[in-house]
């Protein structure tokens, strides 16, 4: 029998504040939240600084490839290519759709904030990246298939990429804010059109300190 995934509409989750609206029925995926948490938790073990970022990745028109096959390697390579950086990626991702467009994938990324404090060459290494892995003929400037995530869906302006640093008196207000940015991705009103057997939730590998020791 297939689990079904638990859902809140409250306006907050283990204390952090979440995109949620209990009046219009909006709601989160409680599975995509402690995820998202894991992953903070394991930052801050191991980062002194952490740099939070969102980007969106989506395909380009007439595209017809319904697995996740093209995102896992296109996902791979960015990873390996911050981490040859020194910059300790790790990340959380959804794949989303609705009945009438093709798949789309947001992603939350957490980086060493002592090595990087700017989203911009990370967003272009991306778009390199993702293009190719499409295998679309080079473009300068690229497709515009990666979203870097500087405006709302109003249009309006918003900051992407955000430095939290232990001795910053508004750290515990930006980490919250980061963590309510990131649960965008849990929302419920996108998901369920994604095929059978094929993964809706990506998140980085985390060794836990027992696999360290050994």
């Amino acid at each position: 029998m297939k689990r079904e995934n638990k859902e809140t509409t409250e306006i907050t989750y283990h204390n952090y504040p979440i995109m949620t609206d209990k009046e219009r029925g909006l709601s989160c995926d409680t599975k995509i939240l402690n995820e998202i948490e894991r992953q903070f938790n394991y930052a801050e073990e191991t980062k002194n600084k952490i740099f939070f970022m969102r980007y969106d990745i989506r395909f380009p028109e007439g595209y017809d490839h319904a697995d996740n096959g093209v995102f896992r390697e296109f996902q791979s390579k960015f990873m390996k290519n911050l981490s040859r950086k020194g910059l300790k990626p790790q990340y959380v991702a959804v794949r989303e759709q609705s009945r009438e467009k093709h798949q789309h994938y947001h992603v939350a990324l957490i980086l060493d904030g002592q090595k990087t404090q700017s989203i911009y060459n990370h967003i272009q290494t991306a778009e390199r990246l993702w293009d190719s892995t499409l295998g679309l003929p080079e473009k300068k400037n690229g497709y515009g298939l990666i979203d870097d995530c500087t405006r709302s869906r109003a249009g309006e302006t918003q900051v992407n990429g955000v430095v939290l640093r232990y001795d910053d008196p508004w750290r515990d207000d930006k980490k919250l804010d980061c963590f309510r940015r990131a649960s965008y991705l849990a929302k419920t009103n996108t998901k369920g059109n994604t095929p059978k057997g094929q993964r809706e939730l990506f998140s980085s590998r985390i060794v836990s300190d027992n696999k360290k020791m050994s």
